[in-house]
């Protein structure tokens, strides 16, 4: 509460001067899921700069025992055309990278078991090469951050979104919407104070055999990009 202090007549009077909440921001705990992924999208579209650092991690489960396969990225964004995103994973006793990069009109794919990079036509081409083997974060923030540009579903078309009982994590207060993506269902945590998705867990069960995934995000909008966070050069990433 603010008080303003003025003098009137010879008196000192203290005046009350708490304001309202504005009507075209509503109170959190007010908002319906579609209201929710609605900032989300708008955030995500409008921010300068955009950078994570995440892990995609998928347990599979069944009869005879569980295992789990954690694939970390990182992405770069820097509006309009300055893009970086990697993923790696270890498989097989090696250590896999894949790399999408853009600079301008130059746009490259750098897979560790391809020799050299390929060049691309698109972004949109690029990401589609690294989605599949990335867990599925190749595609998810980029959608969101170039919709115009990155096609196909986006988490802002979950299906049937309904807010969840919101959750605090770390001081990190979340909504949590609950919904289907395609035909697997999912929840989405999304940080109450900047619309941004920290964490994704989605469940598939086919049979006997399930996988359990949950993706997280550190992410930060409108921040300086370091240009080391932005170069290409596969040698220097780590």
């Amino acid at each position: 509460m603010r008080r303003v202090f003025t003098l009137a007549a010879g008196f000192l009077i203290v005046v009350s001067t708490e304001l309202p909440a504005r009507a075209d921001e509503p109170r959190p705990d007010t908002l319906k899921a579609q209201d929710v992924l609605d900032r989300l999208a708008k955030v995500y579209a409008g921010c300068k700069t955009y950078r994570d650092t995440g892990v995609v991690k998928t347990v599979f489960v069944e009869a005879t025992g569980s295992w789990a396969v954690e694939k970390p990225f990182t992405t770069a964004f820097v509006r309009p055309d300055r893009f970086r995103f990697q993923y790696a994973e270890t498989r097989g006793g090696l250590d896999h990278r894949f790399i999408v990069w853009r600079k301008g009109d130059e746009i490259r794919a750098w897979w560790t078991v391809k020799p050299g990079f390929e060049k691309r036509d698109s972004l949109e081409l690029a990401l589609a090469g690294a989605t599949g083997v990335s867990g599925g974060s190749a595609h998810t923030v980029p959608a969101l951050l170039l919709p115009n540009e990155v096609g196909g579903r986006r988490l802002t078309d979950i299906a049937e979104a309904t807010r969840a009982e919101d959750a605090t994590i770390d001081t990190v207060n979340y909504f949590r919407i609950r919904g289907t993506f395609g035909d697997v269902p999912m929840t989405l945590w999304i940080d109450k104070n900047t619309f941004l998705v920290r964490r994704i867990d989605s469940t598939k069960t086919i049979g006997n055999f399930s996988t359990e995934e949950t993706t997280t995000y550190d992410p930060v909008i409108d921040d300086e990009i370091p240009d080391e966070s932005l170069e290409f050069d596969p040698a220097k990433a780590k």
